[in-house]
């Protein structure tokens, strides 16, 4: 039976060693459909942002080096009703603030899962 979730995850790296986060992988053998897409920056930098889908090793970006604004949410749009399918990953990155190890944004992730 098909249900809405949420995910969320914090996100930041070092742009010296980048380590992107997965904020939420498509169960095997399911097909989820992406219902909203919400960034905060958490820093008191403007700082750029990285959201892409990983589809069998290689990555579809939906935006690259986005930049936002400090205390900044942008929802993003134009991925509304997208569809991922089994074993697809849902990754962000940013670069943490003087390579330090705070997380410099929040994503918010709906789904709706295994339609």
């Amino acid at each position: 039976m098909a249900t809405f979730k949420r995910f969320q995850a914090l996100v930041g790296s070092p742009a010296s060693s980048p380590s992107p986060e997965t904020v939420y992988t498509v169960p095997t053998s399911k097909t989820s459909v992406v219902t909203g897409l919400t960034v905060a920056n958490v820093s008191d930098f403007e700082l750029p942002l990285d959201v892409f889908i990983s589809v069998g090793g290689t990555d579809y970006y939906l935006a690259k080096d986005l930049r936002i604004g400090p205390g900044k949410q942008e929802r993003l749009t134009g991925c509304e009703k997208m569809v991922l399918g089994a074993d697809d990953a849902f990754k962000a990155d940013a670069p943490t603030v003087d390579g330090g190890a705070v997380d410099t944004f929040v994503v918010w992730l709906s789904v709706y899962e295994d339609v």
